[in-house]
């Protein structure tokens, strides 16, 4: 699949291949964690290469191409 942000199509730093696949991680915290409270930290969009296994993390989540 195909993503932009910002406007701008998202290709692979390491490879320059286009595609990829989207999944979400949580950003963990020190604090949140040795209370238990993981679930209450953010979450981050990543972007993974079809062709190397680059990731790429983003806060806001890419578009993906129409």
């Amino acid at each position: 699949m195909r993503y932009y942000a910002g406007g701008a199509p998202i290709i692979c730093p390491c490879c320059q291949y286009d595609r990829f696949d989207k999944d979400y991680r949580q950003l963990n915290t020190s604090g949140a964690s040795f209370f238990g409270f993981d679930w209450a930290n953010k979450s981050a969009a990543i972007l993974v290469c079809q062709r190397c296994t680059h990731i790429s993390w983003f806060m806001k989540d890419p578009l993906k191409e129409t």
